[in-house]
């Protein structure tokens, strides 16, 4: 085998393997996102226990064997406790976490997924922002991490920044007056298309700052939730139990 090294990062799942062994996904800061192996973990009285658990920030030290690769040893520095205390948080961090798993890959650079799983779990304890908005900022910005965005800022027909009234969730993006009569799209209010910008262009710090009147919510929420499904074309079992609250 070869020597450990450490990375950093979030569990993202975890399934048992045989009677004692896990089996761990862990989104990290310096390879994306990896597999380990924790062996004897599923003890209770296992060194690894505590930290091979769902839903953990922290430190661990990863062997690479011949085949696979293993936990040898690690240090939990958060454990997101108020995660675990209400079902909704339970499912709202559960799904937050499968969409961060589906949307990164190993072995690549996934520290602005990363940073937007933990900073979404920091907005969740501090309840300022509804769950409802929360998951609809956390899909719009991860697909932009993906590389899937939609065009806020400018018209798609002819590029100009001004007037863009009509959105075409189909073609990604806004247009403006003269050219949205043209397509078959939506009419957008000023309130939700500036929504649109702030999520796009806002850093993570500043992600969960506002919240919306509900006839704005309900606009960006469909707007968002369309252009996710168009792009996302998975079944997300979290995603299942969300809608069942």
């Amino acid at each position: 085998m070869r020597e450990p090294f450490k990375v950093t990062g979030i569990v993202l799942s975890v399934y048992p393997i045989g009677e004692n062994d896990r089996r761990l996904t862990i989104l990290t800061k310096e390879r994306g996102k990896v597999q380990v192996f924790a062996r004897g973990c599923r003890k209770p009285n296992h060194p690894l226990f505590g930290v091979s658990q769902p839903l953990v920030f922290g430190e661990f030290m990863i062997v690479e064997g011949r085949s696979f690769t293993y936990l040898n040893s690690a240090e939990g520095k958060e454990y997101f406790p108020w995660l675990k205390k209400e079902l909704d948080s339970i499912y709202y961090s559960t799904y937050f976490a499968e969409l961060a798993e589906y949307f990164t890959v190993e072995g690549m650079d996934e520290r602005n997924i990363l940073n937007l799983l933990f900073v979404t779990f920091q907005a969740m304890k501090k309840k300022l922002v509804p769950f409802p908005l929360i998951r609809r900022i956390y899909e719009y910005k991860i697909l932009q991490f993906y590389g899937i965005s939609l065009e806020c800022f400018r018209c798609l027909s002819c590029g100009k920044e001004e007037e863009l009234v009509t959105l075409s969730v189909e073609n990604g993006g806004m247009y403006c007056r003269d050219c949205g009569s043209q397509i078959h799209g939506n009419p957008v209010e000023p309130a939700v298309l500036y929504t649109l910008q702030f999520v796009s262009a806002a850093p993570l710090s500043k992600l969960y700052t506002f919240t919306l009147k509900e006839s704005v919510f309900l606009e960006f929420q469909w707007i968002v939730k369309q252009f996710f499904r168009i792009h996302a074309e998975h079944r997300f079992l979290s995603a299942e139990m969300l809608d069942e609250l």
